[in-house]
């Protein structure tokens, strides 16, 4: 009796034993499972994380391949923009060495020309000098001969840089006249301007179209003023030439003039200003 219950004790207690051994083994599965398992999210996250790690660093890799060929290829473009730009500096060059030259050559051209001109300048003031000379030349030589009553002698022309011919407005039917009783009615010397007749620069004109006081020059005889009219002097293009002397009014004749407007006047002869 004492075995049958003592076995029977001694099968419940084996049977705790094994419960429990099967626990702590269960128990001790699920720590290795729980294990692995964190073990297996740690490495799937440091594998995602690897991976992304990976997948910025090809990026930048991309990335920065893309820079350096760019980069590859500024410099290919900035190593032809540099050839141009020798080769255009270097046209550069000769054409700045070009101008330079042409310059120069301008330059002595132009010194040149200054020469020249300065030259003419000297030339023309002496022909202005002879020019000058001459007409008071002629006014004297129209001064010479019987001398009427009243008459202004001209003093001459003052030396000047040169000659102002004024306008050129066409030829004259020029003659010339004295102030005698043959030609005039007297030997008054009074024109009729009011103002005395002055030889070699007084002429006649037909005031409808010159008016008193308007100043010519004409190629050959000088400058002279309109201050008288005459019954023969008709027209636009007609003058009388005032002079002295009768032999000289007859070498002078009848012949055609070049004529230049240097002023219009205005109807009355106040001075005499040549």
């Amino acid at each position: 009796m004492y075995k049958v219950e003592a076995y029977q004790e001694y099968r419940p207690q084996k049977a705790k034993k094994a419960y429990r051994s099967v626990r702590r083994k269960i128990r001790g599965y699920f720590a290795l499972i729980c294990l692995l398992f964190v073990a297996v999210i740690i490495l799937c996250i440091n594998y995602l994380t690897a991976y992304e790690a990976l997948k910025r660093t090809q990026e930048q890799y991309e990335t920065t391949v893309n820079k350096m060929n760019s980069i590859e290829e500024n410099n290919n473009i900035m190593s032809e923009n540099l050839s141009l730009v020798i080769q255009d500096n270097e046209k550069l060059k000769k054409e700045n060495e070009r101008l330079r030259a042409q310059y120069e050559e301008i330059t002595k051209e132009i010194q040149e020309i200054k020469s020249i001109n300065e030259e003419l300048v000297s030339k023309n003031r002496e022909l202005n000098e002879d020019n000058i000379a001459l007409q008071n030349s002629l006014k004297m030589a129209a001064a010479a001969g019987i001398k009427p009553q009243n008459f202004t002698r001209f003093e001459g022309l003052s030396a000047r840089s040169q000659v102002d011919r004024g306008r050129y407005i066409g030829k004259f039917i020029g003659t010339a006249y004295t102030p005698s009783v043959e030609e005039c009615g007297n030997t008054k010397g009074i024109t009729n301007s009011g103002e005395p007749i002055v030889p070699g620069v007084s002429i006649a004109v037909d005031n409808r179209y010159w008016p008193f006081g308007t100043v010519f020059y004409i190629k050959g005889l000088g400058y002279t003023i309109a201050m008288d009219t005459g019954s023969a002097i008709k027209g636009k293009y007609r003058f009388d030439f005032s002079v002295f002397d009768k032999n000289f009014a007859r070498i002078l004749g009848v012949r055609e003039w070049d004529v230049y407007l240097v002023k219009l006047g205005n109807g009355e002869v106040d001075q005499i200003e040549l």
